[in-house]
């Protein structure tokens, strides 16, 4: 019973990145630890591209103030075209974990069934709802 249930478990990991369509973001970011405040850019990959949902996060920030590269994991909240996130981040000098916070532009898509792409809701018959 308990290999069947980790089996499945596996599977479902599997499938669940074939569902998601990641994208790419780029921003600010701020990191918080070692008592100082530190500022920098950032590149991250987003599990999912649809807007106005909560995603996780993988990136990496460049951070000026220690002159140093920043692994971070964390999760976000894709608004349109835009990002917030929260991460944990690794600095590759420093050899220290910190906190962070990063703002940035990400290309992201409206979501959900019956998204026509035009603007217009799709009617039972097949036509568009919308004016134009």
């Amino acid at each position: 019973m308990k290999s069947t249930i980790l089996a499945t478990a596996l599977l479902l990991s599997l499938t669940a990145p074939a569902i998601a369509d990641p994208t790419l973001g780029f921003g600010l970011s701020l990191s918080f630890g070692a008592g100082k405040v530190d500022t920098g850019i950032g590149l991250r990959v987003f599990s999912d591209d649809k807007q106005d949902n909560f995603v996780g996060s993988l990136g990496v920030d460049y951070m000026f103030g220690g002159r140093e590269f920043r692994p971070t994991i964390g999760a976000a909240y894709l608004g349109k075209n835009s990002y917030i996130g929260l991460d944990l981040g690794y600095g590759l000098k420093s050899r220290s974990i910190d906190f962070g916070l990063g703002v940035g532009g990400t290309n992201t898509s409206i979501g959900g069934p019956g998204n026509t792409g035009g603007g217009g809701e799709t009617t039972p018959g097949g036509g568009s709802t919308s004016p134009l």
